[in-house]
């Protein structure tokens, strides 16, 4: 279950948090921006990513220099932001608000919750 509302300033800040990880090639912090299980998109097929270390086994096939240079690229003020979440680029990445529990209240955190390499 996913909350639907977020200020543009939280996914905005969460952006900027994607794209140091990113530009340090730091994979514990990417891994950590992870909402589990993690949807997968990808020739023809999905694969759910249950764990961080299923996830980190998988990394460079999840975050492909597609997905990376998608995120780099990502200006906050051109994010693409529905009732799913915000998207990066052409859907290469999408993240949202989370929920810790089924009402959601407390909010969780921003998490990526897809990525399309």
């Amino acid at each position: 279950m996913q909350l639907k509302a977020v200020s543009d300033d939280g996914y905005a800040g969460f952006l900027s948090r994607l794209q140091s990880a990113f530009s340090a090639n730091d994979r514990r912090s990417l891994v950590s921006l992870v909402q589990f299980p993690l949807r997968v998109n990808g020739s023809g097929r999905t694969r759910l990513y249950r764990d961080a270390a299923s996830l980190e086994r998988d990394f460079d096939r999840v975050f492909t220099p597609k997905v990376r240079n998608a995120v780099l690229r990502q200006s906050a003020k051109d994010l693409f932001v529905r009732d799913q979440g915000a998207m990066v680029g052409n859907g290469e990445l999408w993240f949202s608000q989370t929920c810790t529990n089924e009402r959601c209240s407390p909010p969780g955190p921003i998490r990526i919750i897809a990525v399309n390499p």
